[in-house]
């Protein structure tokens, strides 16, 4: 939860040179990391580490994201959030073979800007491709057409 905060923290500060020694993004997150009281006594990790994890974290996170909209469009009247939750648990599972383990930094993400991005374009079920190919009688693809998810 701590790297999850120096993330955001970190991602929301104005921009500032990376030019200067020891100041790259990596770095101030490794910072702020650090210097967090709840952490007191905890050995330091350095900013390659904190990048790892963080990594590990987005990445799990986006793709829950997914699961997650997927089991809410199969939503069905009278099944409660529980019943979403562990629809999306399964979905991911399936999709990623692994088990999803990190739903307090879901829980913690999921109203953030870019992960609220990413559930509403991959939740329209549509693209800009689709939109093209209905407009016109061309089967013939357009490069570059598609949106961006990433």
């Amino acid at each position: 939860m701590v790297l999850i905060s120096a993330w955001l923290n970190t991602s929301k500060d104005a921009v500032t040179s990376n030019q200067q020694k020891g100041n790259t993004f990596s770095s101030r997150i490794a910072k702020y990391y650090a210097d967090s009281p709840k952490l007191a006594g905890i050995d330091k990790r350095e900013p390659l580490h904190c990048k790892g994890r963080w990594q590990k974290i987005n990445d799990h996170v986006s793709k829950f994201v997914g699961s997650y909209h997927a089991a809410t469009k199969e939503r069905s009247s009278g099944q409660s959030e529980d019943d979403v939750m562990k629809m999306a648990y399964q979905i991911f599972a399936n999709d990623y073979k692994i088990k999803f383990t990190l739903e307090h930094a879901w829980r913690e993400l999921r109203h953030e800007q870019k992960w609220c991005l990413s559930y509403a374009t991959k939740g329209d079920g549509s693209s800009k491709r689709r939109k093209f190919d209905d407009q016109t009688s061309s089967s013939v693809p357009v490069m570059g057409a598609e949106e961006d998810e990433a």
